[in-house]
């Protein structure tokens, strides 16, 4: 009885990490940015993907840069202001009165954030280099770190050098007190 028993436990057991496995493994599959890719969000706009052909494609940057204890590494990508300029948010003298408000939320597959200021990420407004970086030394990223990295010049502190960043979103931040971008008409007296 006890051996039928430990054999339906193991048989069940193995049954259910075969199903947290494949699950796993279709939401590693179906995640953009396990494929290298990252989707780029502008209120009003099209949704931007780019693919790792796409930034290929693009303009690429470089940056000399350390996190934490480690030696400092080539970091090699696109600009953040590129692919925010490409999926259609506000630039350069565009940036002025509301527009000023905007903020840029970096979203890791873990759910980790960061945010930036708009103006920040903007050539006209400062020097900040801010990259989506895909090698590292001349290397493909490691696992870890990768397949795409935000990589931040100017921070003495790396918490803004997220890891398998998955989205990049333009996020209107003028709305008073009770309001937010989400829900725009809901408010005191609304």
């Amino acid at each position: 009885m006890l051996k039928i028993s430990l054999m339906k436990f193991a048989i069940a057991a193995g049954l259910a990490s075969s199903l947290v496995f494949s699950t796993w493994a279709a939401q590693s599959s179906s995640n953009p940015s396990s494929v290298g890719s990252v989707t780029v969000l502008v209120a009003g706009k099209d949704t931007q993907t780019f693919n790792e052909s796409d930034l290929a494609k693009l303009p690429r940057s470089s940056i000399t840069a350390a996190a934490h204890d480690e030696k400092p590494s080539l970091w090699e990508g696109v600009a953040i202001s590129e692919l925010l300029q490409r999926a259609g948010a506000p630039a350069g003298k565009q940036l002025r009165g509301r527009e000023m408000t905007k903020f840029v939320r970096v979203t890791a597959t873990d759910g980790y954030q960061v945010v930036f200021s708009l103006t920040e990420l903007d050539a006209a407004f400062g020097d900040r280099k801010v990259l989506l970086v895909d090698r590292q030394d001349g290397h493909a990223l490691s696992q870890k770190d990768g397949p795409l990295r935000l990589v931040v010049s100017g921070d003495e502190r790396p918490a803004r050098w997220v890891r398998e960043v998955q989205t990049i979103e333009v996020v209107d931040g003028s709305f008073g007190p009770g309001r937010s971008s989400v829900h725009s008409e809901v408010g005191p007296g609304k």
